[in-house]
């Protein structure tokens, strides 16, 4: 089996080179070929006919100068035979020779090829006869008043049959010139898959980094993209699962070593007999295994958005009324902080996607709003129409923040610095994954006396 990927396309190259120099030769074998036998054939017959004359002419001049039949036609045959470089013979009704234009007295014998004999003009023409002649022509011809002799003409000329071998010689040299040639052509095909496979093999070894640089823009080029944007992609995959992967443990580590401190706490609590002490430090324990379980249980949900199946986006969503049973789910939460929730719904209309997740993304923006407000303060939730998108704009009073922040707050376990609210730092991360799994866009801004998230989704 070949595995040189060179080899294979010289390999079908040369294969399909000599299919199609088979078909061209069968082509002008049979069509030129036969054609060319035609025109001879056509030629010959004309010809014939002007020899005929040529025959009975002499005849009618030697029997006018008073000569026998028999001497008249052999004298005009054998001028006949000189004038037109063939062998020339008569034959009477019989078949009997009566004259000829070579010697010994006997004709000679000609094997007719079916497919290759036709008449033409009274005359039957035989193109390549048997015995390598290039022909071989009778016809009737009256002479003196006698019935029709046959006249026979038999050509002693060479060249005139189609070159049938010289056009296979001419098509073999044609090929092998053509092979040579398809040498740097296959070369030219194979190396940028070569570089494209050097680059393969150094993010295999371990150097992300690693793109191909290719400047084609075939098919090949088109490929080399496609493998650079894999590369960057999985890239970033790899740099934002350390870098999650350093967050959790960051994380996690807060609430643990804070359980493990209350835990000796209540260690030295039990052991004095203190149970208001004791119970104190239990209530921590619990509050900081809370809070590990909702960290844990966001970072679930920001992987799981990575690593589950396409989102089926062909549900009908209505947001209007997504919105308003989240306003009353995230109630408890802003009335226990003393916070507001007024909904403002004007004319939007439903969108394709994911009902599941799309929950999840508002549950999230809303509140975040409402943990990052002070108390007494309002949040507004408004819907709409824009254009051909719906938007959904969430704004608090929080705090204006700087161009940076405005970018970083949608990066995992980014809190703000001067935020006090408790969370992981995932709900603004897992709603922008999820806009965007939508096709959508969502970004943050300051506004007129406080702060706006803004999500905008095809209708």
């Amino acid at each position: 089996m070949i595995r040189s990927l060179y080899l294979k396309i010289l390999l079908h190259w040369c294969v399909a080179l000599m299919v199609t120099e088979a078909l061209v030769f069968a082509l002008f074998v049979f069509v030129v070929g036969e054609s060319h036998r035609q025109y001879v054939a056509r030629s010959v017959a004309q010809s014939s006919h002007v020899a005929a004359d040529f025959l009975r002419a002499s005849v009618d001049a030697a029997l006018a100068r008073g000569a026998a039949d028999g001497p008249a036609l052999r004298d005009a045959v054998q001028r006949l035979g000189q004038r037109s470089n063939a062998q020339v013979w008569v034959t009477g009704a019989a078949g009997e020779l009566l004259a000829s234009s070579f010697p010994g007295g006997r004709a000679p014998e000609v094997e007719r090829a079916p497919r290759r004999t036709g008449t033409h003009e009274g005359v039957t023409v035989t193109i390549d006869p048997a015995g390598g002649f290039p022909w071989y022509a009778v016809l009737p011809v009256p002479v003196a008043g006698n019935h029709p002799l046959l006249l026979h003409l038999l050509s002693q000329r060479h060249g005139a049959s189609f070159p049938v071998g010289g056009f296979a010689v001419g098509l073999a040299l044609i090929g092998a010139l053509v092979a040579l040639l398809a040498v740097p052509l296959t070369l030219r095909i194979t190396r940028p898959l070569k570089r494209l496979e050097e680059s393969a093999l150094r993010i295999a070894a371990g150097d992300l980094s690693a793109r191909a640089e290719l400047s084609e823009r075939d098919e090949i080029g088109r490929l080399a993209r496609a493998f650079n944007d894999m590369a960057e992609k999985v890239e970033r995959m790899v740099r934002g699962g350390r870098e999650l992967t350093a967050n959790v443990s960051h994380e996690l580590r807060s609430p643990l070593a804070r359980i493990r401190v209350a835990g000796e706490c209540l260690d030295g609590a039990l052991s004095r007999g203190d149970r208001g002490d004791a119970k104190e430090m239990l209530e921590a324990i619990w509050e900081d295994i809370e809070e590990a379980d909702r960290l844990v249980g966001d970072i679930l949900q920001y992987s799981k958005l990575d690593l589950q199946a396409p989102l089926q986006l062909g549900q009908r969503v209505d947001l209007a009324e997504l919105a308003s049973a989240l306003v009353k789910t995230v109630g408890p939460l802003a009335k226990s902080r003393g916070i507001s929730v007024r909904l403002a719904i004007d004319g939007a209309e439903p969108v394709r996607g994911s009902e599941e997740v799309l929950r999840i993304a508002l549950k999230n923006l809303l509140e975040n709003a409402v943990l990052h407000s002070p108390s007494g303060a309002e949040v507004l939730v408004e819907l709409g129409r824009r254009e051909d998108r719906t938007e959904l704009r969430v704004t608090n009073d929080h705090a204006p923040l700087d161009e940076r922040e405005l970018r970083d707050i949608f990066e995992p376990f980014y809190r703000g610095r001067n935020a006090a609210a408790e969370g992981s730092g995932l709900g603004l991360a897992i709603a922008r994954k999820i806009v965007v799994q939508h096709h959508g866009s969502i970004d943050a801004r300051n506004v007129p006396g406080g702060f706006q998230v803004r999500v905008t989704l095809p209708r």
